[in-house]
């Protein structure tokens, strides 16, 4: 698969080839995951920096304890090892995994190293990514620790059909399993059953063959609830 072929797959691609230094253009390699797939592990040495061309994929931390936290789900154009590189560390501090199929270029971090470092233009762009995602942390931070688990929940179907760009008339699916939810939101999986039970009679969602939806009645319902919380 060429550069050509990867600006056609994704345009804003674009950005990064055009300055493209020729020892990345003759270093590079695709690699492609499916949905599950394990892009890089935690604590593992950092080898190489992958730019995502296309997909999403699921951040997550995992303790000792056996808990799962979901820092974050990011969609392409995104970063694989760039809090590492730039924070000048040798193994990751976060495991990366597909949660769509996903499409990632990848060069050598002593060329991705010398790439970034030498193109200020580039290093600006990765540098307001990563505090993008630090600044949104940081307004959520604390929320799981002071917010009742009904808030948190209803906080993250609002944000979910915020995401898909919800109208009247139509309805987002949850696809992620209960599981997968409750490492996003921070909450044990008996937490989240009991919550979900406990909301389900007060037309906030409905649940079809397991699965979370969200109508446009349901959303401006929980926009209500959420509203009410906040001001308790």
């Amino acid at each position: 698969m060429t550069l050509a072929d990867l600006e056609n797959l994704n345009p804003d691609f674009k950005f990064f080839t055009k300055s493209m230094p020729e020892y990345v253009k003759n270093s590079f390699y695709i690699k492609k995951y499916e949905i599950g797939e394990q892009i890089t592990s935690k604590y593992e040495s950092l080898e190489k920096f992958g730019i995502l061309i296309t997909g999403q994929t699921r951040v997550t931390n995992e303790f000792e304890n056996g808990n799962i936290y979901m820092l974050e789900s990011n969609p392409a154009i995104d970063y694989i090892g760039d809090v590492t590189i730039l924070a000048d560390q040798k193994f990751t501090s976060v495991s990366i995994e597909a949660a769509k199929p996903s499409l990632v270029f990848f060069v050598p971090r002593k060329y991705a190293e010398k790439w970034i470092f030498e193109d200020l233009v580039l290093l600006k762009k990765i540098s307001a990514r990563v505090a993008c995602k630090l600044y949104c942390t940081s307004i959520e931070n604390g929320m799981k620790f002071f917010y009742p688990s009904d808030y948190i929940f209803i906080d993250y179907i609002i944000k979910k059909s915020s995401q898909n760009n919800i109208k009247e008339l139509q309805c987002v699916k949850i696809d992620e399993t209960r599981t997968m939810i409750a490492e996003e939101i921070g909450m044990n999986i008996k937490t989240l059953n009991r919550t979900i039970s406990k909301l389900k009679d007060k037309d906030l969602f409905s649940i079809n063959k397991g699965k979370i939806n969200i109508s446009y009645k349901n959303f401006q319902n929980a926009l209500k609830q959420l509203e009410v919380g906040m001001s308790r």
